[in-house]
């Protein structure tokens, strides 16, 4: 067979259909969904910059920061002189909110404490069951605050950076009730490509909503909000009946258009270890899917739609090759197009991911795009097989069940 470009090609009502639909998936990942990437990266720079703008003119105020706990003294251990060594400006108190008594952990906050008077510490009792114990824990801490201004974080982070709270607590001081940050895998357990690619893409995706004024979601070790509104929103009552949803329902219920800001300079993201989270990433999709029924389903379909668009190129340029040859000016237009989306869509997620911290290889995100739909199809099917595991009255999730 002859192979060869023939203009004339484009009388064809076969071509026009199938070079018209590739050409406008392709304008479609290039424009929309590699614009939503984008403005995760635009966002992350607009922080940097505006770290230092007239915050020495802020009046900070007073924090109460709320470290949750389970059966990680040596974390804890490890992790409070992070936070007690915080350079803030205002008062700020630590309440270790431990699920259960653990001798361990309170033997760490009474050593630490001798030293902080700033830090305190609360507890769920062993007998409470047929309850959230992690949103117990919160909820005691919260009550137990005296500031307005609370941030909830975990025992397992890492903070790198002294200006953490002052990050945070800037936004409050600007007039904002509720501050959404982000936060990175550290440790040696190492997620594979394509779970960390999801984790990005999961955190460029509620980020970018957030960002464009549709917040869905948050992360549980590094947000922010004002405590009334807490109290206003009668805890974490919406999701009573759910292990989780203190990072999504509940946070569904306190923002409003304009009192909300995201925040993810450097200072202000931590990290969490993956050698406590990392094997349980997928665990963590599972009840997010699920969660997640209850929420917008604005932007995640929106990059739903970019991966639609991605296998309908896909789709039309293998058939433009089968069904127009020998002439080959179709496939070369399709294949012209899938290089520009794959080359800038490529370029997005690798900004993205060191904005983020999340080490994704650039060279294999044509091939993780394709594929996630299908990881996230899995997660979806997985997350209704095992829905019941969701409910207090029932074990919660773990990897066993994956």
């Amino acid at each position: 067979m002859d192979f060869y470009f023939d203009i004339d090609i484009i009388y064809s009502p076969l071509a026009q259909a199938l070079v018209g639909l590739g050409l406008v998936a392709a304008l479609f990942i290039i424009v929309v969904y590699r614009g939503n990437i984008a403005r995760v990266v635009k966002h992350y720079r607009l922080s940097m910059r505006s770290r230092g703008d007239n915050d020495e003119c802020l009046a900070l105020p007073s924090l109460s920061v709320i470290v949750y706990c389970k059966d990680s003294a040596r974390a804890l251990e490890r992790m409070l002189p992070e936070v007690l060594a915080q350079k803030f400006d205002a008062p700020f108190e630590v309440i270790v909110a431990n699920d259960g008594r653990n001798g361990d952990a309170e033997d760490v906050v009474k050593l630490l404490s001798s030293h902080h008077r700033n830090l305190r510490m609360t507890y769920v009792p062993d007998d409470a069951h047929a309850l959230s114990r992690k949103k117990l824990a919160v909820t005691l801490g919260i009550k137990a605050a005296r500031y307005d201004y609370v941030l909830l974080t975990d025992a397992n982070v890492r903070i790198e950076s002294h200006d953490w709270l002052c990050g945070i607590a800037r936004h409050f001081a600007r007039g904002k009730e509720v501050v959404i940050a982000t936060s990175y895998p550290v440790g040696e357990r190492r997620l594979h490509g394509m779970g960390r690619y999801n984790m990005l893409a999961d955190k460029a995706t509620y980020l970018s909503s957030a960002i464009s004024g549709k917040p869905y979601r948050a992360t549980e070790c590094n947000m922010a909000f004002r405590r009334k509104l807490f109290f206003g929103n009668n805890g974490f009552t919406s999701s009573v009946e759910l292990h989780h949803g203190i990072d999504d329902i509940f946070l569904s219920g306190i923002v409003s258009a304009d009192n909300y800001a995201v925040e993810l300079s450097k200072p202000t993201q931590i990290g969490y270890s993956t050698d406590a989270f990392g094997g349980k990433y997928n665990v963590e999709r599972v009840r997010y899917e699920f969660t997640g029924r209850r929420l917008s389903h604005c932007m995640r379909r929106m990059m739903g739609a970019g991966s639609v668009a991605m296998w309908t190129w896909l789709a039309t340029t293998v058939a433009a090759g089968i069904m127009l040859a020998p002439n080959l000016l179709p496939l070369a237009a399709l294949l012209i197009a899938g290089v520009a989306w794959i080359t800038t869509t490529a370029v997005a997620w690798a900004h993205v991911s060191q904005a983020l911290q999340v080490p994704v290889n650039a060279w294999f995100t044509p091939f993780y795009m394709l594929w996630r739909p299908f990881t996230t199809l899995f997660m979806r099917i997985t997350g209704y097989r095992l829905r019941a595991t969701n409910y207090t009255w029932a074990k919660p999730l773990s990897d066993k069940h994956l």
